[in-house]
């Protein structure tokens, strides 16, 4: 009787904490739901308060995702994603089983489902980012090619140098840039590389002067002013900055036998003379000032040399003689001849004083051996060399016509004149030099070849 009694005393107390535990769950849940309606940042409390939340101090939607996309703005609630917070019972923050009657199956695809939505929406936002980050670059990109053109632009105007340097360094030819004539040593006239010839030769008469510009397509193609001097052309009549083998040999000609090479030099100056091109890129902005002076005479042969005898130039075969940077370049390559008609067993490298009736020449010789293969090189020279003092060729090259040219001038009076030249190499007469690129026939050439090999002299061959 006694334990009967204790049992029935017992029971109502279980009851009676069984009720009081519903009266406190159904307490939370009111509170835990008024909490939710009055969140002041707009977030998910519940869960917050259940361990799901993203915050890290804040919103959780203002958490960024690392990416520089993704992230919700602060105004936005997502409650939606509050119901899909679980407890590790498997009950949602309400006591109510997350399945809501559901297989677990569902409630995993549409969380993957969220998921992966959210993964695609980060990826978009990531995307844009990345197509603004490419178009912020490039457009960097177009405002320094913008810049550079615009750097360009002032070049090409009165602006900037950048383009033709150098200009901040002009100055005429020096008083010790001169020599009289009678005071240079006779030498045989063979002074320099080249001017060792045999017997046979083969002229050709393409003119004293057929255009004039400050181009250079082979050491500077496609560069206007590439020469920031002037040049003297003959021959082909097309020649400037953009000229190719095949403009060129699509052109016309100024050599009597149709023969469509391309001949230049500088041009000299009588510098008390008004120049046709003041104020120009060439001319006077590159200090290259006074009347351009029009050879007398031009004479163009290829002579013979050496012990061998010559093949026949290989058609656009380009090559170039002397070195128009040669002051700044302590001499390297240069080449450049001076003499006076009756003087020409005397030859210096510096502008002469001619007597009285004696005329001004430049003596022009070209490298005349060839290593066979290459009808250019990167620096112009390596394709070709000069012969030795007995007019062979080194080893690895072949002999081939040695061009000679003999510029003659009616010479100003005193030290008023100079060849063009780079501004930086202020009109040192050591920088006198020769440019040459051969357009004529297999036949035109064969021909000339032939001449020479036979001793003969001939005049403007046609093949």
């Amino acid at each position: 009787m006694p334990r009967r009694g204790r049992h029935r005393t017992r029971l109502p107390l279980r009851l009676l904490a069984a009720v009081a535990a519903l009266l406190v769950g159904g307490t939370a849940v009111v509170l835990g739901g008024t909490a939710l309606a009055k969140g002041s940042d707009g977030g998910n409390i519940i869960s917050s308060l259940t361990g799901s939340s993203k915050s890290d101090g804040g919103s959780s939607d203002d958490k960024s995702d690392g990416n520089g996309g993704g992230g919700k703005d602060s105004g936005s609630s997502d409650s939606k994603d509050s119901s899909d917070s679980k407890d590790s019972s498997g009950k949602d923050s309400s006591g109510k089983d997350s399945s809501d009657g559901k297989d677990d199956s569902s409630g995993d695809s549409k969380d993957s489902s969220d998921k992966s939505g959210q993964d695609d929406q980060n990826k978009d936002d990531q995307n844009k980012d990345d197509q603004n980050k490419d178009g912020e670059s490039q457009d960097d990109k177009n405002k320094s090619d913008q810049g550079k053109d615009d750097s360009k632009n002032d070049a090409n105007g009165d602006n900037k140098n950048d383009e033709f340097p150098g200009r901040d360094k002009i100055s005429p030819a020096s008083g010790d840039d001169f020599v009289d004539i009678n005071d240079v040593s006779p030498d045989g006239g063979n002074r320099g590389n080249g001017g060792v010839f045999s017997a046979g030769s083969a002229a050709v008469n393409c003119g004293v002067s057929d255009h004039n510009n400050s181009d250079n397509f082979i050491a500077a193609p496609g560069k206007r002013n590439g020469a920031q001097h002037v040049h003297d052309y003959v021959g082909n009549t097309s020649t400037n900055a953009n000229s190719s083998d095949g403009s060129l040999d699509a052109a016309d000609t100024s050599c009597a036998n149709g023969d469509k090479s391309t001949f230049y030099w500088p041009v000299l100056r009588d510098i008390k003379g008004q120049g046709p091109d003041v104020g120009q890129d060439g001319g006077s902005k590159d200090g290259n000032v006074g009347s351009i002076l029009k050879p007398t005479s031009v004479q163009i042969s290829y002579r013979g040399h050496g012990d061998d005898q010559v093949q026949a130039m290989p058609k656009n075969l380009k090559i170039i003689t002397g070195n128009a940077k040669a002051k700044v370049q302590d001499g390297k390559n240069a080449n450049s001849k001076y003499t006076c008609t009756g003087f020409t067993d005397r030859v210096t490298d510096k502008y002469p004083i001619c007597p009285a009736g004696s005329k001004l020449q430049r003596i022009i010789d070209f490298p005349s051996c060839w290593d066979g293969q290459n009808l250019d090189s990167k620096d112009h020279i390596s394709h070709t060399a000069f012969p030795d003092e007995k007019g062979n060729c080194q080893d690895g090259f072949e002999p081939i016509p040695a061009l000679h040219e003999v510029l003659t001038y009616n010479q100003p009076a005193g030290k008023n004149f100079s060849i063009d030249s780079f501004p930086d190499n202020q009109h040192d007469p050591t920088t006198d030099h020769g440019d040459f690129e051969n357009v004529a026939t297999e036949a035109q050439n064969q021909a000339v070849a032939n001449c020479i090999n036979k001793n003969q002299n001939c005049t403007n061959v046609t093949g």
